[in-house]
């Protein structure tokens, strides 16, 4: 019997843990993650808030190709030693939502690397329609990049109109990863609102334009307000400044959590504010995503900050997570 092995998270620490090969399925393909970009989800796993069980983090994931063959999900053939990321939200086909073409709301969507175990692993068995092929000139840090760039994506195609200037509160790995984004989606005017002195002094010294406040963000024509954090201090940052939004502006939250969001209803109706909720991407998102970081390769490196530790000290694995002095940590598995 071959022995593989996962990097487990116990909710206190990091652990090498050995487990049997799997066998591969008739209809799947057996991939060697090579890279790992932290998450904020990762965060909130590792800092306690969302730990639920023992798990195998990583779902912003590239790898190759090691065994078998198949369709990737945009029709392209998979063989051996081609280079792809992970499409980490296993949809059904098979529920209302998936039959109205709402992958991204399968009510038995399967989270790897959140709910089931991840890419910090030897190996993964997975489905090729799950699978996206990437150029094989395109750098392989960017290849988990497709991901969370992909959440972008969809997000920003909620607004009707890219003329008008977008805010984007929050730059850590998705909102960073939007602001490039929104630009060659066609956004004309992008500007960034970022409470943590350490991210704000990064994103200027990157040439974004970023503020530390919505209000000075906020000028007198209709906005596009991109929330990527959705928690109570985000909120609370657009109820501040609910008496300076223009009328007729649209607010689009992307940030997952349990807290509850109050917006001022008579200010949500008298200046005819349009709030909209954006889950993850739909397939189609994805793949677009793998087009801008491929064609526009140099623009999302700069985000990128690369550890080739090859998960070498699990001790400092946790902390590496954990910090936010870099704004897209991109880690070698193997």
């Amino acid at each position: 019997m071959i022995i593989l092995w996962k990097i487990i998270f116990d909710g206190k620490d990091f652990q090498k843990v050995v487990t049997p090969d799997e066998p591969l399925r008739q209809g799947f393909v057996k991939i060697k993650p090579i890279f790992y970009s932290v998450c904020g989800t990762d965060k909130s796993i590792v800092s306690g808030k969302w730990f639920s069980r023992p798990i195998a983090l990583g779902h912003e994931i590239s790898g190759y190709v090691v065994e078998g063959s198949g369709t990737d999900m945009k029709g392209e053939r998979l063989e051996k030693g081609d280079y792809v990321a992970l499409y980490p939200n296993y949809y059904c086909g098979e529920c209302i939502e998936c039959k109205y073409g709402n992958y991204n709301a399968c009510r038995n969507k399967r989270m790897i690397g959140v709910r089931e175990d991840g890419g910090l692993s030897e190996y993964m068995i997975v489905e090729p329609k799950f699978l996206l092929k990437l150029p094989k000139d395109m750098r392989e840090e960017l290849g988990p990049l497709v991901e969370p760039t992909a959440v972008g994506v969809h997000a920003l195609k909620k607004f009707s109109d890219p003329r008008r200037r977008l805010v984007i509160i929050g730059l850590g790995g998705t909102g960073s990863l939007a602001y490039e984004t929104a630009h060659l989606l066609g956004f004309s005017d992008v500007t960034a609102v970022e409470k943590s002195d350490k991210k704000l002094k990064i994103a200027r010294e990157l040439g974004l334009k970023v503020f530390h406040s919505l209000t000075e963000a906020i000028d007198d024509e209709p906005i596009n307000i991109l929330d990527t954090v959705g928690d109570e201090k985000s909120v609370a940052e657009i109820e501040s400044a609910m008496d300076r939004i223009p009328a007729g502006s649209e607010i689009v939250i992307t940030g997952l959590g349990s807290d509850i969001l109050k917006f001022h209803r008579d200010v949500l109706i008298r200046r005819e504010l349009t709030v909209k909720g954006s889950i993850i991407y739909n397939p189609s998102d994805f793949i677009e995503a793998s087009r801008l970081l491929y064609t526009h390769q140099r623009e999302y490196l700069r985000l990128v900050t690369k550890v080739e530790d090859r998960l070498s000290n699990l001790n400092e694995l946790k902390s590496l997570i954990l910090d936010d002095s870099n704004i897209k940590t991109v880690i070698r598995i193997q």
